[in-house]
């Protein structure tokens, strides 16, 4: 994978689309095992919706909550290549020995 120089993501971290002017603050739903180029979206791959990301970045599913949203299991996941997402705010403390996956 690419991404080893990124902050490992983990599920309910807070992280921004790198190509979103609006700043939306999108929420970790998934971190799947598939790469761009393994993860389809109906008849193309994650890699062909995202060129100048590499192939090879692990997918990974967020959702778009507002201040209003009161069950975030309702929302549509949106998946996207592992270097295209920044983390902004984690959830979990990075610290924690315990178990975590893999970004």
């Amino acid at each position: 994978m690419t991404n080893d120089t990124l902050p490992q993501l983990m599920i309910g971290d807070h992280v921004l689309d790198k190509e979103d002017d609006d700043g939306a603050t999108l929420l970790v739903a998934t971190i799947t095992p598939q790469t761009a180029e393994e993860y389809d979206v109906g008849d193309q791959t994650i890699a062909t919706y995202n060129q100048s990301y590499p192939a090879d970045d692990r997918v990974i599913e967020v959702r778009y909550p507002q201040r209003t949203t009161q069950n975030v299991d309702r929302l549509d996941d949106y998946a996207f290549p592992r270097s295209r997402l920044e983390l902004e705010t984690p959830l979990h403390d990075r610290d924690d020995e315990g178990e975590e996956v893999d970004s």
